[in-house]
């Protein structure tokens, strides 16, 4: 006899079986397990952090470890201004995460190419925007480029040197192009920014973050 109980509004897939406090519904088992404190801004005493259910959250301590090492060795010739920013481009990539599920790692790797060239050679003195291969990864541009861009309380815009942000493109560009080589599926880099911003930031927003480096 089938289950009368709803489908998980996150996976549209599973049953909701355990009440959600942070999206007032039943969620499935395996969203609740897999989204918490990535994509679910869970409060801290919420029963399925603790007791039984915590060793599947402690369980994650690899998941955490590969993220590291999928990304450390592109941040070893970054200043500490730069790490801070890829760090903050991270941010913007998971909330672009959160926004368009159609988004995967090629897309992503094609759109960052296209911003890069077009830094690199702005940097020559020529002004010219690279395309991306895809139509919809071009569209991915405007939006990462807006991740770089901030107004200061004067509305005047402000943005990081041009070197700091093409660190940070090749950075990405070398990070997503290593993924996409290790044959992890199609969305790992994206699931890795995710859950970062998860463990950095809590859920990220809706909105990319402007991104500026210090002076």
């Amino acid at each position: 006899m089938a289950s009368g109980r709803p489908r998980c509004p996150l996976c549209r897939e599973r049953r909701g079986k355990r009440l959600c406090p942070a999206k007032g519904v039943e969620i499935c088992a395996h969203c609740c397990g897999t989204k918490r404190r990535v994509e679910i801004d869970c409060p801290s005493d919420c029963a399925y952090l603790t007791g039984s259910h915590a060793p599947a959250w402690e369980g994650r301590e690899t998941e955490r470890r590969r993220d590291a090492r999928r990304l450390a060795p592109f941040l070893q010739d970054l200043s500490e201004g730069q790490a801070r920013l890829f760090f903050l481009a991270l941010s913007g990539i998971g909330a672009l995460r959160v926004r368009r599920r159609d988004l995967d790692d090629r897309l992503l790797g094609q759109a960052i190419i296209a911003l890069r060239k077009t830094v690199e050679t702005r940097a020559r003195g020529v002004l010219y925007d690279h395309q991306a291969e895809d139509a919809r990864a071009q569209g991915l541009v405007v939006e990462i480029r807006q991740m770089f861009e901030a107004q200061d309380e004067s509305g005047h815009a402000v943005a990081p040197e041009d070197r700091d942000v093409l660190a940070v493109l090749v950075a990405l560009d070398r990070s997503i192009a290593a993924t996409l080589g290790g044959g992890e599926g199609p969305v790992a880099f994206l699931d890795t920014a995710l859950r970062l911003v998860g463990r950095l930031e809590g859920p990220p927003s809706l909105a990319p973050r402007p991104l500026i480096v210090e002076p």
